[in-house]
């Protein structure tokens, strides 16, 4: 559930939110887990080694660590096709392949705990309750702790880095036979997520400054500013919300960068001389524009964030 939920909102700045991120992001996610539980069938048929098992969980986790690197490129590229495809195509090259990985824990577990075909039933059942339970877990802990709080990269970081960590214990405790195939993965996943995280602490906006950032319940916030500039910006998930003059301490209502609304008041900051007049109806300069100023400054007297 974790990967499921923290996926959709990884995707989120770069496709979106719509429900058509949504609904690509479940059907991966139900194909995955159909697919992995298949999968894990058979090979615990063959061998019942649980080596096998933690080896995937540990490829699932640099898979993981991997899609921290490459979400951005990857969701550009999908995007040159309907948002619909591009969605779809996006959850399934970043998350299809870790999900089914993870999938497969479930059929190793029910074989390797079944003696005989009079447990089998409580066996399952007490799998199916454990697997449930996490699941709860999971998903409160995700969507009350770990998005609000972290950036996405960090989180599917930790992730990642908490399944490299089970799959470690195993091999300390039970199998150190498997530590020639666990530890190289263990540490490329774990460089490469790591690298990920820094790059995407370090993005480059050009001529912006990036002044602020953190996650929330609507997504992820941001503070812009032109380098040598009198606005600030702030976003949601890349999105423009609202602009901020930081010259005449007063909203703009994101009337700014859109049409050039300019010049018939000296003291408007969208004005600019010699480029047409802008309106009387939101013009900071004019007489709505003073009252909505005026009610903008008693609004957000005392608020900090800009």
């Amino acid at each position: 559930m974790i990967v499921e939920i923290l996926g959709a909102k990884m995707l989120a700045p770069f496709v979106g939110t719509s429900h058509f991120v949504w609904t690509a992001q479940i059907a991966v996610t139900l194909v995955a887990l159909a697919t992995g539980y298949y999968s894990g069938g058979r090979l615990v048929d063959r061998s019942a080694n649980l080596g096998r098992l933690y080896i995937c969980i540990c490829i699932a986790a640099a898979y993981l660590c991997l899609a921290v690197l490459i979400v951005k490129p990857v969701a550009y590229w999908c995007l040159q096709f309907r948002l619909a495809l591009g969605s779809l195509l996006a959850s399934s090259f970043l998350f299809f392949v870790p999900l089914s990985l993870l999938a497969m824990v479930g059929p190793y577990f029910v074989r390797v705990l079944t003696v005989a075909v009079s447990n089998v039933g409580s066996n399952v059942g007490r799998l199916t309750a454990i697997s449930t339970f996490g699941s709860v877990v999971g998903t409160v802990l995700i969507g009350y702790i770990l998005i609000p709080f972290l950036p996405n990269s960090v989180t599917m970081y930790f992730t990642a880095a908490s399944l490299f960590v089970i799959s470690a214990l195993y091999v300390v405790i039970w199998s150190r036979r498997a530590a020639m195939a666990m530890v190289p993965l263990c540490i490329a996943g774990l460089g490469i997520g790591l690298a990920g995280v820094v790059h995407d602490r370090r993005a480059n906006y050009g001529t912006w400054q990036e002044l602020w950032r953190r996650n929330s319940n609507f997504g992820m916030l941001q503070v812009l500013q032109e380098a040598e500039g009198e606005r600030r910006f702030y976003f949601n998930d890349f999105l423009l919300q609202n602009t901020y003059d930081i010259t005449q301490h007063v909203y703009l209502h994101a009337l700014w960068p859109g049409p050039r609304l300019h010049t018939r008041h000296p003291g408007c900051p969208l004005c600019r001389p010699g480029r047409g007049n802008c309106s009387e109806a939101i013009c900071p300069g004019g007489n709505a524009g003073r009252r909505g100023r005026n009610q903008s400054r008693r609004r957000l007297r005392g608020r900090a964030l800009f």
